[in-house]
C-alpha cells in the first residue's frame, strides 16, 4: 500500500475523528485506521447499501452528502450529526434498516470490513481501544433508561463443574461456540459467591465484577431509572468490567442467592491475552449499539474471521 501524504492522512483522521465509535480514539489511533480507508467519488447518485442488509464498510464523508433512507426510520438526523455510517453495522453484523445512499458528489473515506478487521487484528491494542470505547458508549446509552436484561433466561442447572461453567458462561455473555477453548478459560477464574438476602453486590468505589446469578433474585436500582428484579440466568456488570468503571446505582439481593463471579482484573487479562474474546465483545456490544439506535436486529450468534463472506441478514 502506498505511504499516504501528510495532508491526506490529516484530512482523513479530522473526518474520522468525529465518526462515532472511533470519536474519542487517541490521534495516533485513528491515524493507523484512516491509513486503511480508500477514497471513492460517486458522479452519480449510488446506493451504497440497501435495506436489510449488513454494511460492508464504514463511510466517512469527505464532501457532499451521504444519507440513510427509510420508511420505517428516520436516519437523515443519524447521517447529518456526523460524517460517517457503517461501523456499528460491520463491528456488530447488524443489517441497516435503510438504504445508504451517496448523493451525486459525494466523496467518501471507505473503511472496507477487511481492512478494518485487519487492521485491528494487526494492532491489538487498536481492537482492545475500540471495545473499551463500545463499552463507555454503551454505558452513555443508557444512563437514565430502565435496565433490560443481557439474554435473559433462566440457567439450565446451577451445577458449578468446569463444563457446566462453560455453557452457563457462553448462553449469558452471548459468546459464540467457535471459541469454546476461551470460554473454558473463563470458566476456569469463575468462582461462586453466595449473598444474603440485602447484602450489596457490588463495590461503589471499585471497578465492578462481571456476576452470573444462578439462584435466588436480586434488585438492581439505577438512576433515574426506578428499580427491576434480576432474575437467575441474568449477567451483570458486564459492560462495567470491561469499561473498567464502578456499577451505577445499586443492585442488592432481594433473597439469599448464588452466583459466578469473573472480576474484573480477571475479564481484563483475558480480554488482553484472548483476541476472540476481545471481538466477540465487540460484536456483542456494538450489535447492542445498533439496536438502540435502530431497532434493526442481524445474525450474531457466530464469529466471522475478517477473510470470510459476511451473510446478508
Amino acid at each position: 500500500m502506498p505511504e499516504l501524504d501528510p495532508a491526506t492522512l490529516t484530512e482523513r483522521v479530522l473526518r474520522l475523528s468525529r465518526s462515532p465509535p472511533f470519536d474519542t480514539m487517541p490521534v495516533e489511533d485513528v491515524s493507523l485506521i484512516a491509513a486503511v480507508g480508500r477514497e471513492l467519488a460517486f458522479p452519480t447518485r449510488t446506493v451504497l447499501v440497501h435495506a436489510g442488509e449488513r454494511s460492508p464498510a464504514h463511510y466517512v464523508q469527505l464532501a457532499g452528502r451521504l444519507r440513510v433512507i427509510s420508511d420505517h426510520f428516520h436516519f437523515d438526523e443519524l447521517a447529518g450529526s456526523h460524517p460517517g455510517i457503517g461501523a456499528l453495522s460491520v463491528l456488530g453484523r447488524v443489517v441497516v434498516p435503510g438504504d445508504v445512499v451517496a448523493e451525486p458528489g459525494t466523496v467518501l473515506l471507505v473503511l472496507d470490513r477487511d481492512a478494518l478487521f485487519g487492521v485491528l487484528e494487526e494492532r491489538g491494542h487498536l481492537a482492545r481501544s475500540v471495545l473499551r470505547i463500545l463499552a463507555l458508549k454503551l454505558l452513555e446509552q443508557r444512563r437514565g433508561k430502565r435496565p433490560e436484561p443481557h439474554r435473559p433466561h433462566a440457567p439450565t442447572t446451577s451445577r458449578l463443574d468446569l463444563v457446566s461453567r462453560m455453557l452457563l458462561l457462553r448462553d449469558a455473555m452471548g459468546l459464540g461456540s467457535d471459541g469454546m477453548a476461551t470460554i473454558a478459560q473463563l470458566a476456569r477464574v469463575a468462582h461462586a459467591r453466595q449473598c444474603k438476602a440485602g447484602a450489596p453486590l457490588f463495590n461503589p468505589e471499585a471497578p465492578a465484577d462481571l456476576f452470573l446469578l444462578l439462584e435466588g433474585t436480586m434488585v438492581q436500582a439505577t438512576p433515574g431509572a426506578g428499580e427491576r428484579i434480576v432474575q437467575p440466568g441474568e449477567v451483570l456488570g458486564l459492560v462495567e468490567a470491561v469499561a473498567g468503571v464502578p456499577m451505577a446505582g445499586r443492585v442488592t439481593a432481594r433473597t439469599d442467592a448464588m452466583g459466578l463471579v469473573i472480576t474484573h482484573a480477571e475479564l481484563a487479562e483475558n480480554i488482553e491475552d484472548e483476541d476472540r474474546l476481545c471481538f466477540e465483545l465487540i460484536r456483542t456490544f456494538a450489535a447492542e449499539m445498533w439496536f438502540a439506535l435502530t431497532g434493526a436486529r442481524g445474525e450474531t450468534d457466530f464469529w466471522e474471521k475478517p477473510g470470510a463472506q459476511p451473510a446478508v441478514g
